[in-house]
């Protein structure tokens, strides 16, 4: 198990699945999200002649009524999924349809990484906006957007955003098929 996962697992106090689903609160998301944010390649084991792009790490994050969602996929294979009022999906980039969709979400944020801007703060999304954040090996970037042109194609990262969607449909899949079988188990 990579360090990355293990790390996020540690502090969701959580050990034996590779993908769960886990109960938290603001201040361990919150913890999760500045690891993310503040992660230099040499922790995840590449640099860039191992590692070509300059994008590393991409955080999407969406607000909504009383919180956020955070999509987070780091090269080495990290996905998870978490929400600011608790819970959330971690090491699911072990299931090989995550990790093609994630790939996907990569590529783009390298390709969409000149429209967005040098970053320091890294606040929370409004209701009905969308904040990427790119992490590579010459700092953070992020772009803000409303959610809605970017389902609608009307924003320039728009691809960018169904990208990161096509991720949380992979990772809703996985967990469907984890849930099934727990439910359902062969004799």
């Amino acid at each position: 198990m990579n360090r990355i996962i293990a790390a996020f697992m540690a502090i969701l106090g959580m050990s034996e699945h590779a993908t769960e689903e886990a109960p938290a609160n603001e201040s361990v998301i919150d913890d999760m999200r500045s690891m993310a944010l503040n992660i230099k390649a040499a922790e995840l084991g590449i640099n860039k002649e191992s590692f070509p792009n300059e994008v590393f790490g991409v955080l999407m994050e969406t607000g909504f009524e009383g919180g956020s969602f955070t999509l987070l996929f780091l090269a080495e294979g990290t996905t998870s999924l978490y929400f600011s009022n608790g819970g959330g999906i971690i090491g699911a980039g072990t299931h090989e349809t995550v990790r093609k969709a994630s790939s996907v979400l990569l590529s783009g944020a390298n390709h969409f990484r000149p429209q967005t801007n040098a970053a320091s703060d890294y606040p929370y999304p409004n209701k009905g906006e969308v904040n990427f954040y790119l992490v590579g090996f010459n700092g953070v970037t992020s772009y803000t957007a409303k959610e809605q042109d970017l389902g609608e194609n009307k924003d320039l990262l728009s691809p960018l955003f169904h990208a990161s969607h096509a991720v949380i449909t992979e990772l809703r899949q996985v967990e469907e098929s984890r849930h099934n079988k727990a439910s359902n188990p062969t004799p």
